[in-house]
């Protein structure tokens, strides 16, 4: 995967929030994150790793140090060729019209802070529908 810099930041939190979506519930194997993320304004954000981008930690990890499987390093591959392309603001809106999101805002002005995590069930069920309608 490409070096993360700075820049990159807002799109690898939403990236990370679609990678939990579909290797969880989508591809039915062992979770990936055990955290939920949480309904920010500009999407869903997992509080851990904003934490370590915050303290900048994250950018001090070298990858050879992440304990995870071949199927995981593969899928975190997939992910990131098809949505690492996306910029920031693309990864916003798409997630911006998820079911998961949407229902864990409600209630919420559009520029309020919210710390709502998003619901496995809204996550499973939406992510289902799209691969029955299609």
């Amino acid at each position: 995967m490409q070096q993360i810099n700075k820049k990159t930041e807002k799109r690898l939190k939403l990236v990370c929030s679609v990678t939990k979506k579909i290797y969880s519930w989508i591809l039915g194997m062992e979770k990936i994150f055990e955290e939920r993320p949480q309904a920010w304004i500009h999407g869903p954000v997992f509080r851990s790793l904003y934490n370590s981008m915050k303290k900048r930690e994250f950018y001090e990890t070298d990858q050879s140090e992440l304990n995870v499987s071949g199927k995981i390093q593969s899928l975190l591959e997939m992910i990131y060729t098809l949505y690492g392309k996306c910029s920031s603001n693309e990864l916003e809106q798409m997630t911006h019209s998820e079911d998961p999101w949407q229902n864990a805002r409600i209630g919420y002005k559009p520029n309020e802070r919210s710390t709502k995590e998003l619901s496995d069930e809204d996550i499973s069920q939406y992510y289902k529908s799209l691969l029955t309608s299609e």
